[in-house]
């Protein structure tokens, strides 16, 4: 017969020590969430200004048949925003788990206000506006390529001799973009729950074996 279970070894660290790292943790969580999302305004903003530019400049240079090119850099910009985005909501939900932790050990919410007043408010509000921005930027450019790869059947025009290659291969770029960036935007969605309870469930304490 096996012989009397052990009752499991006390933990070395007093609850106190454990919450305070927990609550070190959060913060240091937080700082990475705030990085992110100045990180990730600047890139957009820095790049769409260069393309911006760069369209401009092709325009008015006499080369606008380079604005066949220009759903595809929108397309590299939005889908590095969503990967950032993406990482920002994983972050936000290991927060959220780590709050929930803390709340549970201590009986109150110490440091959830933010991931429960300002996540749901204003940066919320601030990613869809930057998510509907970017969709219209994105719809624009393949309007203008569209509208230059069709101008190659006109006579004299350039790539007139490869007019149907040109517009086969931007209508491509733009319906592949559209779904690179679509499905970019589809994995992302439910992100922060999953992480949130990834944690919850990492610091659940085990079934006591009968």
């Amino acid at each position: 017969m096996p012989g009397p279970q052990r009752a499991p070894a006390p933990s070395q660290f007093t609850n106190e020590q454990i919450v305070n790292w927990l609550i070190d943790e959060c913060r240091d969580a937080g700082s990475r969430i705030s990085t992110l999302a100045t990180s990730g305004d600047r890139i957009l903003t820095v790049g769409s200004t260069v393309i911006a530019l760069a369209a401009t400049a092709a325009i008015g240079g006499g080369k606008s048949y380079l604005l066949m090119w220009l759903p595809l850099g929108v397309c590299v910009v939005i889908v590095y925003g969503l990967y950032l985005n993406n990482t920002t909501r994983i972050l936000v939900g290991y927060k959220r788990g780590l709050e929930r932790e803390i709340e549970r050990r201590t009986g109150v919410p110490l440091i959830a206000w933010h991931s429960r007043i300002t996540v749901h408010g204003g940066s919320s509000r601030h990613v869809k506006s930057i998510l509907f921005m970017g969709g219209a930027v994105y719809a624009g450019s393949a309007g203008l390529a569209l509208t230059q790869a069709f101008h190659t059947l006109s006579p004299g025009a350039w790539g007139h001799e490869r007019a149907w290659l040109y517009i086969v291969l931007t209508t491509a770029s733009v319906i592949v973009g559209s779904g690179v960036s679509g499905y970019c935007y589809w994995i992302q969605r439910g992100s922060t729950r999953l992480t949130e309870q990834r944690v919850v469930d990492m610091f659940r304490p085990p079934d006591p074996v009968e």
